[in-house]
């Protein structure tokens, strides 16, 4: 099975529970009316800025709203976390690192232009914040509004419009307490039926057909202070698929709060997670197996927020390993702990659990659940016999359970 990029992944699974503001399934996106302008103007030669620029850098807490699109739905949340920008030393170039809350954790940093007053960013469109180089697309910056429907029977209706016309996204910085803000942005996640949602503002799209990834507005940044130790809130443990078979990829989905268990928004850079199963065993990641394709030269039992390879996703992580057979992975359990450390003071979370089997012989249970049948879907949602590109894949097991997952063939 091949994987997917870093955000495509991340889109699947949920955010912070306390964040989440609507959350439905089966979203319905319109691709013929999303492809625009903003992607076809993406570079064709992606230059991904990973490193972080030269000039003084200042961090911020993030707030405002989101909504994240997927195959498996739509999703209103606030924007959590923070946001890092760096004032080069000319006086006008801007850095802003992962300027999308729904990114965060990638990395990537895009450039922009400061006002010779000082109140003004100003960013160009068609950026680059995420790309994939095997499959030739990426995420890219764009501007426009979106439109939630609710169809009935739990699907719904997530149609973007871009506003081609608009080449630059303008921040205002508050010259009193350095604030920044979005401007021209707006939204309501609380629309009566049948829209559910209305919004305004920076969108991430797909580069390859213009579809929405999400859409935030409302965004300000507010100045922080450095990091202090601070003990990070729990995880959360999503779901657990095993492939069934040695060769493929089994994954755990989780998702990590970006907040202190006092609200408070941590730093990114000082986070890290550990996988555990069954009785609090600790599980590593050996360089034999996970090394060379992941960027890592040792084995690892912590790995730090947003780090990506061909195993390691923003939410999500990938075992050459199946439950099935003689040598599982672990026989009821796996879970998740997140670690905060600075100023050398390491504070934990609790372990987060997710049981995957009921706590008696897994060997059995795993021996009978066989794959009976595999389908998959086009972006359109209609089922296809001979996949191309991007496909949504639903396996049936034996005990009439179902995974879906993303595929590219």
């Amino acid at each position: 099975m091949k994987k997917l990029a870093l955000l495509i992944m991340s889109v699947a699974v949920a955010v912070s529970a306390s964040a989440v503001v609507k959350s439905a399934g089966n979203a319905y996106r319109p691709i013929d009316k999303t492809a625009h302008a903003t992607a076809l103007r993406a570079p064709s030669q992606v230059d991904i800025i990973t490193e972080q620029p030269e000039g003084t850098m200042v961090t911020y807490a993030r707030a405002g709203e989101m909504v994240t699109v997927s195959f498996y739905g739509y999703e209103a949340s606030a924007q959590m976390g923070r946001v890092k920008v760096v004032y080069a030393d000319d006086g006008q170039t801007v850095y802003i690192k992962d300027p999308l809350c729904y990114g965060e954790g990638v990395g990537a940093w895009v450039y922009g232009e400061l006002s010779e007053d000082g109140q003004t960013i100003s960013v160009p469109l068609g950026q680059y914040v995420s790309y994939n180089e095997e499959y030739d697309y990426g995420l890219v910056l764009a501007w426009g509004s979106t439109m939630v429907l609710d169809l009935g029977d739990d699907f719904y209706w997530v149609d973007f419009y871009a506003d081609d016309a608009k080449e630059v996204v303008t921040y205002a910085i508050d010259p009193e307490d350095g604030t920044i803000t979005l401007l021209d942005s707006e939204g309501d996640v609380n629309k009566p039926y049948p829209y559910n949602c209305e919004a305004t503002g920076l969108a991430g799209v797909w580069s390859d057909d213009g579809s929405l990834a999400t859409i935030e507005w409302g965004s300000t940044w507010t100045p922080l202070s450095d990091a202090v130790p601070a003990v990070p809130s729990n995880p959360e443990a999503l779901e657990f698929f095993d492939c069934g078979r040695e060769d493929g990829y089994t994954r755990f989905d989780f998702n990590i709060n970006l907040e202190d268990v006092d609200g408070n928004p941590l730093d990114p850079d000082c986070l890290t997670y550990s996988i555990f199963t069954d009785n609090d065993e600790l599980f590593t990641f050996d360089y034999a197996t996970y090394g060379e394709l992941n960027g890592f030269d040792t084995d690892m039992t912590e790995i730090p927020y947003g780090y990506s390879g061909e195993d390691f996703y923003l939410r999500r992580v990938y075992f050459y390993r199946t439950n099935t057979g003689d040598n599982p992975m672990f026989s009821w359990r796996i879970g998740i702990q997140v670690s905060y450390t600075v100023d050398g003071i390491n504070n934990k979370s609790d372990i987060v659990y997710l049981e995957v089997y009921p706590h008696t012989a897994v060997n059995e249970v795993s021996a009978s659940r066989k794959v009976t049948g595999t389908r998959y879907y086009n972006v359109a949602g209609q089922q296809v016999t001979n996949p191309r590109g991007l496909t949504i894949q639903v396996t049936t097991y034996s005990d009439g359970t179902t995974a879906t997952t993303k595929v590219i063939k």
